[in-house]
């Protein structure tokens, strides 16, 4: 029997709501898409000539520095590789999940587009905290060295 004093239950917030995004949502990811995709190419093309740039570098001979400076410019451009890498593919697959927003409208393919967006933001903050530590780090070891030199 139905219980007509009962209030619907909502999944609204949950896993699994499949409600509609509204048109205007739909009609500002639409214009954001072509600039996240556009981005992301120019990430991986950044990645690509990062890969021909290290193995230009491993085929010629550096005769200023020496093997350290090769191996040195090597570690550099496979750091450079890594750190260009996961936000190329966060940003793609967030326009790629936008794109699935524009055919579905669902809500939940929403959050999934800006679960990927807020993944790509999450790491370049955590990146940006790292540089900015660095940063501090050699600051404050190039003042203690000032400092230092400038006594003896």
């Amino acid at each position: 029997m139905d219980r007509p004093y009962v209030p619907p239950s909502s999944n609204f917030g949950g896993e699994g709501f499949s409600g509609r995004v509204s048109p205007r949502v739909v009609s500002i990811m639409s214009r954001t898409k072509g600039w996240v995709r556009f981005i992301a190419v120019m990430m991986f093309l950044n990645f690509g000539i990062t890969i021909i740039n290290t193995v230009v570098t491993l085929g010629s001979s550096s005769p200023v520095g020496g093997e350290a400076r090769r191996i040195g410019q090597i570690f550099g451009t496979v750091i450079v590789m890594l750190l260009y890498l996961y936000p190329a593919v966060k940003l793609n697959s967030y326009a790629s999940r936008i794109g699935v927003l524009l055919q579905s409208g669902r809500s939940g393919d929403l959050e999934i587009a800006l679960n990927e967006h807020r993944a790509f933001w999450r790491y370049i903050g955590i990146i940006a905290l790292v540089f900015m530590s660095i940063f501090v780090i050699a600051l404050f070891f190039g003042i203690v060295g000032s400092v230092a030199n400038s006594r003896f």
